[in-house]
């Protein structure tokens, strides 16, 4: 299955195309929507604000690629194609073996809840390469070191750095990436896009992606985003000569990583990481400063995963990294074409409308709020755009792509909560 959809993502589009497109946004979501265009012979511009791509919730050291199921309800659907989706793309990148790791991962069974979990999703009869259910000697034996819990073994979960990944997906032919500019207007008049940018230049494009996280609700701010900036932390421990004998990363309530990352030319592992249930304050650069609390709550999750590693590495805390990601308060991210905030509210259709027959801005995108899961989930979506931008058949289902509609909150607001769970495919 993996070596289908691999195969698939090689695939680009032949034919030469005029059309360009702007993208905003230089992390996880910007980059791998700029690729998926320039795949298909688009003339992309990335803009960044920053002085390099994944600089704020994508960069921190390593990313783990992996999907947490309960079943097959929607949720988990998601969750999967968009994992199978990564772990296919990024094998096509050749990135190098110190940027990106099939290593594995254990998902362990730690609790009564987790157990039951892991239990159901056992019961979907997933193929081996993508799922398997193993005791806790097995577990152990596939980790490298000892496991107390049953698990799922996902045998292709990954971790990848994530600027080497970025910087691999923008280095496209098709692709030029200007930095340190920040977008501070975007409008569109006779079918032309012009991008106003900080130093007063406009740049002039066919489409614009917005991929810029919590900054998106600036530049369109007609249209409910229920966009919040949620702190993150994760924790850096220097390893010791028994948990450089980790193998995969193991999983409980945070993640574990092998002993992948280097600094100061010392082996770390990445623990983490912590999801504040309290968005971030105003003054963000308070926001960015590491704070034990978090340190104390990754190590939390470390006991959960392996007392003994806990007991060795406590006091290992060799630094970490905090960020804000981008998150919805329903948890799905907004990926798809944008409606004209104003023209729906002034004449707002009835509940049984055509999806069609509303005021959509053709060639205007949206893919933010992936949370946690950018690197699970960013890439599907900016795949899924690129299929709606060339009138492709869309990598997912029309249910599944519905439920990532970025007018949804919005069209609810109205009572039009079919419409809410639509999107536009083809314009």
């Amino acid at each position: 299955m993996l070596q289908a959809l691999a195969q698939k993502t090689m695939m680009s589009a032949k034919t030469k195309s005029n059309r360009t497109a702007i993208v905003i946004g230089g992390g996880i979501a910007g980059c791998s929507t700029a690729y998926a265009l320039a795949q298909r012979g688009i003339k992309v511009t990335l803009l960044e604000r920053n002085p390099d791509i994944a600089s704020e919730a994508s960069g921190n050291p390593l990313g783990m690629l992996y999907p947490r199921l309960s079943g097959d309800d929607t949720s988990s659907q998601f969750a999967l194609a968009g994992y199978l989706h990564s772990i296919a793309l990024f094998k096509t990148l050749n990135l190098p073996d110190d940027a990106f790791n099939t290593c594995g991962m254990l998902q362990l069974g730690f609790n009564a809840r987790e157990l039951a979990r892991i239990q159901k999703v056992a019961l979907q009869n997933h193929a081996n390469d993508i799922i398997q259910y193993v005791d806790k000697s097995k577990a152990g034996n596939l980790a490298g070191i000892n496991i107390e819990h049953n698990a799922l073994y996902l045998p292709n979960a990954a971790w990848v750095k994530p600027q080497q990944l970025c910087r691999r997906l923008t280095a496209h032919e098709n692709i030029s990436t200007i930095t340190l500019n920040k977008v501070m207007k975007v409008f569109k008049t006779n079918n032309v896009f012009h991008i106003v940018i900080n130093n007063h230049t406009v740049l002039n494009s066919d489409m614009v992606i917005i991929a810029n996280a919590n900054a998106a609700q600036e530049l369109y701010p007609n249209l409910p985003l229920s966009t919040q900036a949620v702190r993150g932390q994760v924790s850096l421990l220097k390893a010791t000569q028994d948990s450089r004998k980790l193998q995969t990363i193991v999983c409980s309530d945070g993640y574990f990583s092998p002993a992948t990352y280097q600094q100061n030319a010392e082996d770390l592992h990445c623990l983490g990481a912590t999801f504040s249930n309290v968005a971030a304050s105003v003054d963000r650069q308070s926001d960015l400063v590491i704070n034990e609390q978090d340190h104390q709550a990754n190590l939390d999750k470390l006991h959960n995963i392996s007392p003994l590693l806990h007991t060795s590495l406590k006091n290992n805390i060799a630094g970490g990294r905090v960020s804000l990601r981008c998150a919805t308060s329903d948890y799905w991210p907004l990926a798809g074409l944008l409606l004209e905030a104003e023209s729906l509210k002034n004449k707002p259709p009835r509940a049984g409308a055509p999806i069609g027959s509303l005021p959509w801005v053709s060639g205007l995108y949206m893919n933010v709020a992936h949370g946690s899961k950018g690197f699970t989930t960013a890439p599907l979506c900016a795949e899924l755009i690129a299929c709606m931008v060339c009138n492709e058949p869309l990598p997912i289902s029309a249910e599944l792509a519905g439920l990532l509609n970025p007018n949804r909150f919005l069209l609810k607001e109205m009572g039009l909560k079919r419409l809410a769970k639509m999107i536009l495919t083809l314009i």
